[in-house]
């Protein structure tokens, strides 16, 4: 929480001695001790909730900046616009941190007056006291009308009348409370700025995401159980699947259910292959983008020797265009901030996982690749994904030859996933 402030009375700063130069501006050119020159910026401190909050700035994602002028000290000039992505049916929670702007020689009226306008009002906001994003729904009101250097604070904002992917900006500014000692400053100017974007139905939240892998964590213990009968003694990676994306989107009607603590089974929709799977599920609404690559986009060279499955000769595979695979996940991504989730089939359909891809930091995108077991060892960044499917089509390509007696198809199939 934060810390009660004496009703009244400004902030003292100790007397400074020495040059009087100030971060290479002097005393005449700096901003005046009586104005309120704060910094709105993101408290890195504290994690968002039902939000992502990005400030990566590259080619692909180059962030907007403010110039908060010569009356701030050179470090807090430029502003660094933060792009932040929340959850349309869920208060997205944002947490805020108040830096000095002007840091003078001598005391300062260190207190004032912040306002919020954002460009959108359909956008309600909300301000809480509060240094964490963890609370419950009754903490207290933060003041803006008593906002000082050094406080902390929790944007709360609900778009729920927003359409998804409507994109909005929250500007901040300050001017001074005139409860300091001496005159009051009539400067009202700039301290922040938020861009902010309504999630789009093909993108998801850690919030959503974590839903789909506690059930997964279910199923990736009772698979390493090697069951003989009963729900887990099959080979469950299409069922996995299906029940991580069903739990992600919080609906069982329309995807493999089954309760673990009773040991039924509440909804068992066709799994027989994970092609015909993925389209269904295309024309029900959850598909965002389906595409399916044939299998010549592989080559093989044969090995004389015996692999860890027993087939001899052995096959090795590779890509023979290693960007097919990365430009259509580049393409169908758009760098959009958030995870995006993709169905994944491969070797005609005798194996069915699927890929997580964090674009939380969209200079930096990552990948994971999950089924039945839980994560595999096939997980980097997001350039070097046409190695995590090659990795996976091959010991599925190997083992297939071993169990069913010959080579089979290396199509890959991928379904984009998305809210109805």
């Amino acid at each position: 929480m934060k810390p009660i402030k004496a009703l009244g009375i400004s902030k003292i700063k100790a007397l400074g001695l020495g040059s009087v130069e100030i971060e290479n501006k002097t005393e005449s050119e700096a901003g005046d001790r009586y104005d309120f020159l704060p910094v709105v910026k993101i408290n890195g401190n504290e994690s968002p909730k039902n939000a992502v909050i990005s400030l990566n700035s590259c080619t692909e994602n180059k962030l907007e900046y403010l110039n908060l002028g010569d009356d701030y000290d050179n470090e807090w000039r430029k502003y660094p616009v933060a792009n932040i992505v929340v959850a349309k049916n869920s208060v997205a929670r944002i947490p805020l941190l108040i830096k000095m702007g002007y840091d003078p020689i001598g005391w300062q009226d260190g207190d004032g007056i912040l306002e919020f306008k954002s460009s959108n009002a359909s956008a309600k906001l909300k301000f809480i006291d509060n240094d964490d994003t963890d609370y419950e729904s009754d903490e207290d009101t933060y003041d803006l009308k008593d906002a000082e250097y050094g406080d902390e604070l929790v944007l709360e904002i609900e778009a729920k009348a927003l359409g998804r992917g409507a994109k909005l900006s929250i500007s901040v500014y300050a001017s001074d409370d005139g409860d300091g000692l001496g005159k009051t400053s009539k400067r009202k100017g700039i301290c922040g700025k938020f861009n902010v974007k309504i999630i789009e139905s093909d993108v998801f939240l850690s919030e959503e995401l974590k839903k789909g892998f506690d059930v997964l964590s279910i199923i990736s213990q009772e698979y390493r159980n090697q069951h003989t009968e009963g729900e887990y003694s099959v080979n469950y990676c299409i069922q996995a699947a299906d029940r991580f994306l069903g739990a992600v989107v919080d609906n069982k009607k329309n995807f493999y259910a089954y309760d673990d603590k009773k040991k039924i089974r509440l909804n068992v929709p066709d799994l027989n292959n994970a092609v015909a799977r993925a389209k269904k599920l295309k024309s029900l609404g959850y598909g965002y983008d389906y595409k399916e690559f044939e299998g010549s986009i592989f080559g093989y060279r044969e090995v004389n020797q015996k692999d860890e499955y027993g087939n001899n000769p052995s096959r090795t595979l590779f890509f023979k265009n290693d960007k097919i695979i990365v430009d259509y996940f580049k393409a169908v991504i758009k760098n959009k901030i958030g995870f995006h989730i993709f169905y994944l089939s491969i070797v005609d359909s005798l194996h069915t996982l699927f890929i997580v891809v964090d674009n939380t930091k969209p200079c930096t995108p990552t990948y994971k690749i999950y089924d039945e077991a839980g994560e595999s060892s096939s997980k980097g960044s997001l350039k070097d994904i046409n190695q995590g499917i090659l990795s996976q089509s091959q010991w599925v390509y190997l083992w297939t030859k071993k169990h069913v007696g010959y080579w089979a198809k290396l199509n890959v199939s991928l379904l984009k996933f998305q809210r109805k």
